[in-house]
C-alpha cells in the first residue's frame, strides 16, 4: 500500500494516542481500585463501570484504525480465488458499501446522542453522561468513514493495488499447479 496522506497519518496517530491514553487510565484505575479494596478496604464502586466504558472506547477507536488498513474481519473465500480485476471491483464495491454504512451510522447515532444529552441520561453508578459514553460511536464511524474515503480515492486513482486481503491470495501461477 502506498504511503498514506499526512491527514491519514495524523488521524491514525491521534486515534492511537487516544487508545494508549485510555489504556493507561484504565490500568491506573484498576491498580488504584486494587489498593483501595485490599489495603484500605474501600474500593472505588465506580471503577468497573468506568473501565467498561473505556474498553468500549478503545475497541471502537481501534476499529477505525483497522478500517484504515483494510484489515477488518471479512469473508474472503471468493475474493482470494478471484482474478486481480475482479478483486479490484470487489474492493471498490465493499469500500463504497462500508462508506455508506459508516455515513448512515454517523447520522443515526448522532441523533441518538443528541437525545441522550437532552435528557441528561447518566450511567447508574459513576453517573457518567451516556451521551459521552456513546459519543465514541459516531466518532469512530466518522473517522473510519474519512479513512475509507481517503483509501477509496487512492484506489480509484490506481494508487492502491487492492485490499491487504490480496496479499493473502494464492498467486495466479499457483492456481495452475494445484489443478482441480
Amino acid at each position: 500500500m502506498p504511503a498514506k496522506t499526512p491527514l491519514e497519518v495524523r488521524l491514525i496517530r491521534l486515534l492511537q494516542g487516544m487508545i494508549g491514553l485510555l489504556m493507561l487510565l484504565a490500568v491506573s484505575i484498576n491498580c488504584a481500585n486494587v489498593v483501595g479494596r485490599y489495603v484500605f478496604l474501600k474500593p472505588f464502586v465506580w471503577a468497573e463501570e468506568v473501565m467498561q466504558f473505556m474498553h468500549i472506547w478503545i475497541v471502537m477507536l481501534g476499529a477505525a484504525i483497522l478500517t484504515s488498513q483494510g484489515t477488518h474481519l471479512k469473508m474472503d473465500a471468493v475474493y482470494l480465488l478471484a482474478s486481480p480485476r475482479i478483486q479490484r471491483a470487489l474492493d471498490i464495491v465493499t469500500n463504497l458499501l462500508s462508506l455508506l454504512v459508516a455515513l448512515a451510522l454517523l447520522v443515526s447515532t448522532t441523533q441518538i446522542i443528541q437525545m441522550l444529552a437532552a435528557n441528561d441520561q447518566r450511567s447508574v453508578i459513576a453517573r457518567v453522561p451516556m451521551a459521552l459514553m456513546y459519543a465514541v460511536i459516531p466518532l469512530s464511524f466518522g473517522c473510519g468513514g474519512l479513512l475509507l474515503a481517503l483509501w477509496f480515492s487512492r484506489l480509484w486513482r490506481g494508487q492502491v493495488s487492492a485490499s491487504v486481503t490480496r496479499a493473502l491470495a494464492v498467486p495466479p501461477e499457483d492456481h495452475e499447479r494445484r489443478g482441480p
